[in-house]
């Protein structure tokens, strides 16, 4: 065997993690490293890892365009690179380029290591699904004189949030739970199509309708030609005199004329409110000619829950994720499953915004593996070849710190070269921590070898 003659710490440091492990993975990237980074790239224009940091650094100096560049061009190279796929599909997300990001989350995904990525990565998808919305919202709005002009399809029906015009706010989230109501008991009809509320309350939102423009059977005509639907279904809970008595319209508009072809009203007091929505969706119906076979009738006739503050809290949560506010939402969904254990839509509506938040709460570098939920790594300096220095932060982070931010000791170069009688070699090093190499019978060395790393 030969023996091994060192003189460099830094360089021992890096043949063991090579023997050990893989190369580093690449840390988070300040916009104001990039120069040095640019520079190494020109050196090592095909290594992956560099132009993954490289990628990173213009993603978080939001330059797009260049992020892009680097991380294509890592992936190139190396196509199960995990950390250059998931900030890949975040650039694209930045640039508006939907497809393409759900193409590269839904890759990482199976190029995750664990459970939490693959979790995460979904949390990431399900928020990616929201923007879709708003994004085809926006374009239906952009490309209107054309899809004004455009037939709908048939039998399609687009139910718009409901409004409230009582004085009583704890009902205001009642807007958002009838319209579900409705929506859910008019799928149950064969021969209709029923269009997503989430895709149905993007557009609203986009178009900024207020309550008394949500109501009007003109505005809800041009709203449902964006969609393309054929048929538009609008309605108001308002307040009905003495007894604390509630009346429910609704109405159904016809796209293509604007005119009202069907209409439906209910009055009763808070705890009817079932059967008021059952009422009203059968009297549609009825005026719009649909003959309902008697399995059809049942499904409609069911109700999600025989709770009615169980309801109140679901429409909480409607109302609370509308507007984005996830954490609130799962605490409206927890309490409707925990007064109803049975409540099917709430438990799967629980599920849902849960995932929403946790991709909400994932900083970037943490869903690229960098680091943990309870800290993401954080850049500290460029190392050797361009790898930045982080601060360790979590289980698998220590060892990379450590190499990131080694010191090369003044001296020889690693060799192996036989010796028979070595030199007395002593690296250059602090005394508080220097450690007396000695030689071996063989000729080879013995000691301790001393690592000295960067203070973050």
């Amino acid at each position: 065997m030969r023996p091994w003659r060192f003189t460099s710490v830094a360089a021992l440091s890096g043949l063991l993690v090579g023997a050990c492990s893989k190369p580093p993975a690449p840390g988070p990237v300040s916009p104001e490293q990039l120069p040095a980074l640019e520079a190494e790239r020109a050196r090592h224009p095909n290594d992956p890892s560099l132009l993954t940091q490289i990628g990173i650094g213009y993603f978080e100096a939001k330059n797009y365009p260049l992020a892009l560049d680097a991380l294509k061009g890592a992936l190139a190279v190396e196509p199960t690179n995990y950390t250059a796929t998931v900030y890949l599909g975040l650039t694209q997300e930045a640039t508006g380029d939907l497809a393409g990001a759900r193409q590269s989350f839904t890759g990482a995904q199976r190029l995750a290591s664990t459970e939490d990525q693959r979790k995460e990565l979904a949390g990431r998808l399900s928020l990616l699904t929201v923007e879709e919305l708003r994004q085809s919202a926006r374009q239906a709005l952009a490309q209107e004189a054309v899809l004004s002009q455009e037939p709908p399809t048939n039998n399609s029906v687009a139910v718009f949030p409901f409004s409230y015009l009582g004085a009583n706010p704890d009902l205001k989230p009642l807007e958002r739970g009838l319209t579900y109501l409705v929506i859910t008991d008019l799928s149950k009809v064969k021969s209709l199509t029923l269009l997503e509320r989430a895709q149905v309350q993007s557009l609203v939102d986009e178009m900024g309708l207020t309550q008394s423009g949500a109501v009007d059977p003109a505005t809800g005509a041009r709203s449902g030609r964006l969609l393309r639907a054929q048929d538009v279904v609008q309605g108001a809970l308002q307040d009905a005199g003495a007894n604390d008595r509630l009346k429910l319209d609704a109405n159904v508009v016809a796209t293509v004329t604007t005119s009202v072809v069907a209409s439906g009203s209910s009055a009763n007091q808070l705890p009817q409110l079932f059967d008021m929505e059952k009422a009203v969706v059968f009297q549609l119906l009825q005026k719009l000619g649909i003959t309902l076979s008697a399995a059809e009738q049942r499904a409609i006739s069911e109700r999600p829950t025989a709770d009615l503050q169980a309801f109140l809290a679901f429409s909480r949560g409607l109302e609370a994720e509308d507007r984005g506010d996830y954490q609130a939402a799962a605490g409206a969904y927890q309490s409707a499953t925990e007064r109803d254990p049975n409540f099917k839509v709430a438990r799967e509506k629980l599920g849902t915004v849960q995932q929403l938040s946790l991709g909400v709460s994932i900083v970037p570098a943490v869903l690229a593996g960098l680091g943990t939920r309870s800290g993401p790594a954080s850049p500290v300096g460029v190392g050797p070849r361009g790898v930045v220095a982080v601060r360790p932060s979590g289980p698998g982070d220590l060892l990379r710190s450590l190499v990131g931010g080694t010191v090369p000791s003044t001296g020889l170069t690693l060799d192996q070269s036989t010796r028979s009688d070595p030199p007395d070699i002593r690296p250059t090093l602090p005394e508080a921590t220097r450690q007396d190499l000695v030689t071996d019978p063989t000729g080879g060395l013995t000691g301790t070898i001393i690592i000295i790393i960067n203070r973050p």
